[in-house]
């Protein structure tokens, strides 16, 4: 009587716990691979006037940055609105600290001079990506106003220096001209944009007391007292410039409108 038996050698049964042994590897190397990746984000500086930005200013830029461990990606834009016309610093890049979100404030309502700032923080490569300034502000909502027919003012907003400053009339509801200079650093700008226009705001308060507008540091700068032209009420008074610390607000009443998202 023949017996046949199945021996199964040293090199086969070794295959199955090298197979695993593969396997596992695979998986680290994987993961090591995944937690690796490297954060990309658009890169870009743009400092101009616009008398149209919805529709001239282009925030696209082919310039890519490679962040550092533990960066995230930024676009922030400060724009200043006089008139017909628009100042626009904006920046696209790596930030090295801060937490994913996007915040909006408007800093100085219409009518009048408008300030309004955007930045955006974000983990994932290239989510800096926004190309036009109406992907995040209606510009038709700060166009119209009905004009007054008693304040005039000085009108203008340029990067260093206001070399024309035509009085414009105003429109309803501001009170008081405004003149100043918003001194900008930082994000790789070192600017100053001069600002002259009808306001309802009070003193030198056209960033509202908000200092930091993403990777830039604003400082707000004027004159010791801000003059105003005498302006007749409906029943024909005048109403006579008032010394701005002769003046004090609720808190409430000098809060800019925010909006946070995170």
């Amino acid at each position: 009587i023949q017996t046949s038996s199945s021996q199964t050698s040293p090199e086969e049964a070794m295959g199955t716990p090298r197979i695993q042994h593969l396997l596992i590897l695979l998986v680290l190397g994987t993961s090591l691979l995944t937690s690796g990746l490297e954060l990309y984000c658009q890169k870009g500086l743009s400092m101009t006037v616009e008398a149209d930005p919805a529709n001239m200013f282009n925030w696209t830029t082919e310039e890519v940055e490679t962040c550092d461990k533990g960066a995230l990606c930024q676009e922030t834009v400060l724009m200043i609105k006089a008139g017909t016309e628009t100042a626009i610093l904006a920046m696209k890049g790596c930030i090295p600290d801060g937490e994913e979100a996007i915040t909006i404030v408007q800093h100085s309502p219409h009518p009048g001079l408008i300030v309004i700032s955007y930045s955006n923080y974000c983990e994932d490569s290239f989510c800096n990506d926004k190309d036009s300034l109406s992907q995040f502000w209606e510009f038709s909502e700060t166009t119209a106003s009905t004009m007054s027919t008693t304040l005039h003012c000085p009108t203008c907003v340029a990067l260093g220096t206001c070399f024309n400053a035509p009085s414009l009339l105003c429109p309803n509801g501001t009170t008081r001209c405004y003149q100043g200079k918003l001194e900008i650093t930082g994000g790789g700008i070192e600017s100053s944009v001069e600002v002259k226009g009808c306001t309802a705001t009070i003193g030198c308060r056209l960033m509202s007391g908000i200092l930091a507008v993403g990777p830039m540091f604003v400082r707000e700068v004027c004159p010791r007292q801000l003059l105003t032209q005498p302006r007749k009420t409906e029943n024909g008074a005048t109403c006579l410039p008032i010394p701005v610390w002769g003046l004090q607000l609720p808190l409430p009443l000098l809060l800019p409108s925010i909006i946070h998202f995170s």
